[in-house]
């Protein structure tokens, strides 16, 4: 009898402490483990920074007040991180003030974002960036049980493989303003894709150059400034401008 009361009593303790795990990160759907590590490698041209969006969800059946610390693992000098949780913050603050999260809610998928620069001169040239890793663990907390928590890791990488931009060339985009489709002339030697963002930085669209042009399909887009960046062998070389108006 005492075996199976303390038998028991373990069972209620696990259950309780896994229960009690409330908070997950989150993309799209896809659920990440506890501590669970990601890696980003893309630039973002238009923010000249890397940037790792998540999204956090209360999966208790009340409502808490949720902090974000982060953790600096591995930093190269020379670079700067910062991370967005209800405001941005300076990159000397590793603790957000808590945001209030209903029951059961998910956050939206730009109010969590990750925030990483390898430029310190602001070339805006992804091959001028410092090389190397940055790893930064982030924990999201119960305000009111810091035991209450779950942590993602983010690797942030550049590595990035020269590329002779004189034997690259990329056209303005034709038609601009567009409505339906918009086109570019693309003349580069090795892979090469294009990637279509918005002022927030999200990206759209992205597509293979074929035959030495690309021809992408606006119609469905708001209206509003697009930048499209050309990538040859993985790395980011050209990016243009231009207006999407129906």
């Amino acid at each position: 009898m005492i075996r199976k009361s303390l038998l028991t009593m373990v069972l209620l303790a696990i259950f309780g402490f896994v229960s009690a795990q409330s908070l997950q990160f989150e993309l799209n759907g896809h659920v990440y483990a506890d501590g669970d590590e990601v890696l980003c490698n893309e630039p973002n041209l238009i923010f000249d920074e890397m940037i790792q969006h998540f999204q956090i969800r209360n999966n208790s059946s009340e409502a808490i007040n949720v902090v974000v610390k982060k953790e600096e693992m591995e930093v190269l000098e020379g670079t700067m991180n910062y991370f967005c949780w209800g405001l941005c913050l300076s990159p000397e603050v590793y603790v957000s003030q808590p945001v209030p999260m209903e029951a059961g809610a998910v956050s939206g998928e730009e109010d969590f974002a990750i925030h990483v620069s390898f430029d310190p001169e602001w070339t805006m040239d992804p091959a001028q960036w410092l090389q190397g890793v940055v790893v930064i663990k982030y924990t999201a907390y119960n305000e009111r049980n810091e035991d209450d928590k779950v942590s993602i890791i983010v690797k942030f990488e550049s590595d990035i493989t020269s590329v002779d931009e004189n034997q690259v060339s990329m056209s303005q985009a034709y038609p601009n303003p567009a409505s339906s489709v918009v086109r570019f002339n693309v003349n580069c030697e090795g892979a090469a894709s294009v990637a279509l963002y918005n002022l927030l930085g999200q990206e759209v669209l992205t597509q293979d150059v074929e035959n030495d042009q690309v021809v992408l399909s606006v119609a469905d887009l708001n209206e509003g400034i697009y930048f499209c960046n050309l990538k040859v062998n993985g790395q980011v070389v050209r990016t243009e401008k231009f207006i999407v108006k129906k």
